[in-house]
């Protein structure tokens, strides 16, 4: 079978457009797919998907007169959705849709709440595209779960949903990390990497930040991506940071190309790496690579007792508490984070035993990926 991966995030700036490159969604859910995929002849295109033909139905059927599958993320417009659902059926190929998060229960504090909230046009179009589609594609479980009873509830179909869960490959990642710091007297800093949809879980342990920034003069915090400049106010503003320790955050840029990350990830002198998630059905779709990415810079985990941090997934453990990382209710994060700002080796032991892990227990595997892959294209 000879199949086209489609990654559609090479579109979200200028330099990706450049070098029709990807970020984290085309390097988890599409590029390391493909690339361990076995028995099937494998393209993989960012921007050249969309130039097979001099309009989108034209384009799409001759994509699918040249390749038996398309495996792709959900997205592109509604009208070039719509033609490579009609060129896949007209032309009996195969279209696989990865989706990367649960749009059904977006919180009003993200940014497509309002696109995608009941009676919405966006949501009707994403549920119905889905259907048409032959297999669906997701990172985790829970995600499944809501997908497969959407289906049933709303179309009447069982819908083939398939979890190809978020892994590692730590040959991207052999980078060496900058040194830490190391006793409490010195500067120790606290790091954290996200989108703008974890508004709702930094604003969870925002307190706990302010009073230990106070408490701790010594305590920095770095931000990567998630903050914009705009919203400053909305994050810090009423959660207890004096002046002082605002002088102590530092908001970076997320990188512009996902092969940028590792890096740059590896130069930031980060002590402890968190990964809040408050508990709902948004968040319980979300996966464990903000815990993979710090183990691979042993960088001691600290995040949210909530799927995916502390369940198993496709018979892979995730974060043992207190082993490869440390796991907190709401009521724990002030106690823990403490814990690994007074305590040098007890980071430096959890952060080695994460990269451990994960080195061995969450790599790429061509055998799994492989059988998963025959799943969604059966």
């Amino acid at each position: 079978m000879k199949i086209l991966f489609n990654f559609l995030d090479y579109n979200h700036n200028e330099v990706r457009k450049e070098k029709n490159t990807y970020g984290g969604i085309g390097y988890y859910r599409i590029v390391k797919p493909a690339q361990f995929i076995e028995g099937h002849e494998k393209d993989v295109f960012g921007k050249e998907a969309v130039h097979f033909g001099r309009n989108n139905l034209e384009n799409w059927t001759n994509v699918f007169k040249k390749y038996d599958a398309v495996w792709m993320n959900y997205g592109y417009g509604d009208q070039n959705l719509a033609s490579i659902i009609f060129a896949a059926q007209q032309s009996k190929k195969k279209l696989i849709m990865d989706v990367d998060d649960n749009y059904l229960d977006i919180p009003e504090s993200n940014d497509l709440h309002e696109q995608f909230k009941e009676k919405k046009k966006d949501r009707a179009f994403l549920s119905a595209a889905l259907s048409f589609c032959d297999t669906i594609v997701v990172s985790t479980e829970p995600l499944k779960e809501k997908l497969f009873e959407h289906f049933k509830k709303v179309h009447g179909m069982e819908k083939n949903i398939v979890v190809i869960p978020n892994m590692n490959d730590i040959r991207d990642w052999e980078f060496t990390p900058v040194e830490k710091t190391g006793d409490i007297g010195d500067k120790l800093v606290i790091g954290y990497t996200g989108s703008t949809s974890h508004k709702d879980d930094f604003q969870m342990i925002a307190p706990v930040l302010a009073k230990l920034m106070k408490k701790y003069k010594n305590l920095h915090l770095e931000i990567v991506g998630m903050v914009k400049k705009t919203d400053v106010a909305d994050y810090f503003g009423s959660y207890g940071f004096t002046q002082e320790s605002l002088e102590r955050i530092s908001l970076l840029p997320a990188t512009l190309t996902f092969k940028e990350y590792p890096e740059y990830l590896s130069k930031l002198k980060w002590d402890i790496g968190i990964a809040p998630l408050v508990d709902t059905a948004f968040t319980r779709a979300k996966s464990h690579i903000k815990w993979m990415e710090y183990a691979t810079m042993k960088i001691p985990c600290v995040a949210s007792r909530v799927y995916p941090y502390f369940m198993e997934l496709c018979g892979r453990q995730t974060i043992e508490d207190g082993v490869t990382g440390m796991l907190c209710k709401p009521h724990e994060w002030e106690e823990k984070l403490e814990k690994l700002i007074l305590d040098k080796d007890l980071r430096k032991k959890i952060g080695e035993s994460a990269y451990e892990f994960v080195k061995k227990e969450w790599q790429y595997d061509s055998k799994l990926v492989t059988e998963l892959a025959n799943k969604a294209l059966s």
